[in-house]
């Protein structure tokens, strides 16, 4: 399966969710396919695993927001 293309891809958190921010973030993603179908969704990321839970998502996708989380300051060092 080719990569996916996500066009204006785009992350956000979820900081009024109730979970404890130092161990689980909640964050939401959108973009824009090839064919400019929107897709949008929620990331759980568990801080203390290094690893995102629940369903399985597009290896770019997670990729890109282990960069975000980094670049925010969420994460006190990138997992590998």
């Amino acid at each position: 399966m080719p990569p996916l293309t996500m066009n204006n891809l785009t992350f956000g958190f979820f900081d009024d969710s109730g979970l404890p921010r130092t161990n689980r973030i909640l964050m939401f993603y959108s973009f824009e396919t090839e064919e400019h179908l929107a897709r949008s969704g929620i990331l759980h990321y568990h801080v203390e695993e290094h690893r995102f839970v629940g369903p399985r998502h597009d290896r770019e996708l997670t990729d890109a927001a282990l960069t975000f989380l980094a670049d925010s300051g969420r994460l006190a060092d990138r997992p590998l």
